[in-house]
């Protein structure tokens, strides 16, 4: 059971999917003049932590203009998983390809920096950890190599969602695919708001419910047989 929920929550803080679409805006402007957005997690109805993103700006990596995002979190599900990081995420500024992630983590007490060093050309991603016995470890995959900070969180507004067809995408460990159900209703804090209804296969499970606007997920839920993690857009 643990090891379900540790790889859901790596999960939402490290899925990269693989397709060549085009942001529609930058990411900027998915926060309209907001300072953060912050996502809530709850495990079976009990509050079990928050997910809270920051945009920091243009930077240069190696040459590259990347836009730069934070995403600190904190995640305690009983005695499942006790997990706490403050990430950095540098996606590529033209494309909104990841070019670089930064994780500084703690895990049931135990530190470790892991850091995502990608190579779009060649299908890489170097994986290098601090306080392992493996410190690096290189990934092969078919290009382009998305990330779900770019994807999840701020879905490309070209993609055209059909509905039932399913669209498959490359992470750096394996293959899912995705595919809008139905427009939906949902109701949130602020009220009802109409949604993009998806759901996706691989590893695990999980449905998605974007705003039809701005195509920020509202609602992420991962089932598995003990229980049901929720995650819910809260501003």
């Amino acid at each position: 059971m643990r090891r379900i929920i540790i790889f859901i929550i790596f999960f939402l803080a490290s899925f990269h999917i693989g397709c060549d679409f085009v942001f529609g805006e930058g990411i900027q402007e998915r926060f309209k003049d907001k300072d953060s957005i912050v996502y809530k997690i709850s495990f079976n109805g009990i509050p079990s932590g928050y997910i809270n993103w920051k945009y920091l700006g243009k930077q240069y990596i190696d040459g590259k203009e990347v836009e730069a995002l934070s995403v600190s979190s904190d995640t305690k599900i009983l005695k499942f998983l006790n997990l706490t990081s403050n990430e950095k995420v540098f996606i590529d500024s033209k494309n909104h390809l990841p070019v670089r992630v930064e994780r500084d983590i703690v895990l049931f007490g135990r530190k470790e920096f892991i850091e995502e060093i990608y190579n779009q050309e060649k299908g890489t991603v170097k994986i290098i950890r601090r306080n392992s016995h493996v410190k690096e470890r290189v990934l092969k995959q078919t290009s382009p190599i998305h990330n779900i900070l770019a994807l999840l969180y701020f879905f490309p507004k070209d993609i055209g969602l059909e509905k039932s067809r399913w669209m498959n995408f490359n992470l750096p460990n394996q293959k899912i695919r995705i595919k809008m159900v139905r427009q939906r209703m949902l109701s949130t804090a602020a009220g009802k708001k109409e949604t993009y209804f998806l759901v996706g296969r691989g590893a695990k499970r999980f449905n998605l419910w974007l705003d039809k606007e701005s195509r920020l997920p509202l609602r992420l839920e991962f089932i598995f047989l003990v229980g049901k993690i929720i995650i819910v857009k809260q501003n």
